[in-house]
């Protein structure tokens, strides 16, 4: 970013997430022309994160045409963890990238400003009776089973992949009673809210290609806190044991002497195939899966010859690789697969944003960049992939959602 004190003419960009919902979409709109309004901005373009467009690329070209050189990107009711702290900083340096001569910075997000918290507490005295009531109820029982962190201990605990109603029953204990959280970037902001409010949350997050934690210096961190007698929980997207580098955490908590509990998760791997319908295996097609990492440990390069053994396995999932897709697929085909071998890319599975894009090995590489599918997503190929035409529930749930909350909308407009 361009130095803040050589300012120029002014433009405001507006992001919000992006929803297959047109009204979700026209609420970001008006909120972009109330703020130019309010604030007196003349240059003011909205954005989306996902689906919607203009894109955040369009959105800042469209600025820079209007005569814009200093950009102030707002994140309109985004998370602070995986949005603000990821996407839209890696989204705006590259948008930022084609332009070298505009100055932009970027905005703290709404979620923890004043204004919105006191909003926040009225909507919440309004059912505070009932939700109380109900929580007291669920840790009661979760204490009696014997799910309750313990001071000095560390849980190396899977989040899942997305979607809260995924995560497990002993994993939610131990965030209610725990007095620390190290996360990463991939865990659900949603499932950090069955954390209680004066529990420290310390974010690890790393996103590829950019600012991270070293692991030295995460486990440094988990020794050092249960050391102090805190009960520790740290927080891993999907499972930790599976390329979440668990293992690694677990070796320095034993060398420390710290005692330790690994709380599985599901993972991507498994789920995020499930919810786009696509089972791993299935009687006539497939027997087998291997699970592999698409991209190499430090650099994230792609590894040549990591997939030359995986031509007999009838399904291959294939996680943190959609950057090397297109030499995950030559390599796969070299290897003695079909280049008509069905493939899926499936991005942000589980949450109600996924998107799959499906076609064989020959032309998923290409169909995977024309619809712009990145990070974080999962590579399926095999067979099992056609079941998806017959089984794609998930997405089906939310064009139903979608409709009915549209027609909801209409009504009441009406």
């Amino acid at each position: 970013m361009k130095d803040e004190t050589q300012r120029g003419v002014l433009g405001v960009l507006i992001v919000g997430h992006g929803s297959r919902r047109a009204e979700a979409n026209e609420d970001v709109r008006k909120a972009a022309v109330r703020i130019g309004e309010n604030g007196g901005f003349v240059l003011v373009e909205p954005a989306f994160l996902e689906i919607e467009h203009p894109n955040v690329h369009e959105g800042f070209e469209r600025l820079v045409q209007r005569g814009a050189s200093d950009i102030t990107v707002h994140p309109y009711f985004l998370s602070p963890g995986r949005h603000t702290r990821g996407d839209i900083p890696l989204k705006v340096s590259e948008a930022a990238s084609c332009y070298p001569g505009i100055n932009y910075r970027i905005s703290e997000p709404l979620s923890a400003h004043p204004l919105v918290i006191e909003a926040s507490v009225e909507r919440i005295f309004e059912s505070i009776n009932h939700e109380t009531s109900a929580r007291v109820s669920g840790s009661q029982h979760l204490s009696r089973v014997g799910f309750r962190a313990e001071r000095g201990t560390v849980y190396l605990v899977g989040a899942g992949p997305g979607d809260p109603g995924l995560l497990t029953v002993k994993a939610l204990a131990l965030l209610e009673s725990c007095d620390l959280v190290v996360y990463d970037y991939l865990v659900n902001p949603d499932v950090l809210s069955y954390v209680h409010a004066s529990v420290e949350r310390v974010y690890v997050g790393k996103v590829g290609g950019g600012r991270h934690t070293p692991q030295r210096q995460i486990n440094h961190l988990l020794v050092q806190h249960a050391r102090t007698g805190k009960r520790v929980v740290r927080l891993k997207g999907g499972d930790p044991f599976l390329f979440g580098r668990g293992g690694e955490e677990a070796e320095a908590l034993v060398a420390a002497g710290v005692p330790f509990e690994v709380v599985p998760g599901i993972s991507s791997a498994l789920a995020v195939p499930a919810y786009a319908g696509i089972p791993l295996t299935h009687r006539g097609m497939s027997s087998s899966v291997a699970v592999i990492t698409g991209a190499r440990s430090g650099d994230g390069r792609f590894e040549s010859g990591a997939f030359a053994q995986l031509a007999s396995v009838e399904t291959v999932v294939v996680l943190m690789g959609v950057a090397n897709l297109r030499e995950i697929a030559n390599e796969l085909v070299n290897s003695g697969r079909s280049v008509e071998t069905p493939a899926a890319v499936i991005r942000w599975g589980t949450y109600n944003g996924q998107q799959t894009v499906t076609g064989t090995l020959g032309s998923i590489a290409i169909d995977s960049e024309r619809t712009g599918m990145r990070a974080p997503a999962v590579i399926v190929v095999g067979e099992v992939v056609r079941l998806r035409e017959r089984l794609s529930w998930f997405e089906q749930i939310l064009a139903v959602v979608d409709e009915e909350e549209l027609e909801a909308t209409l009504a009441v407009a009406c």
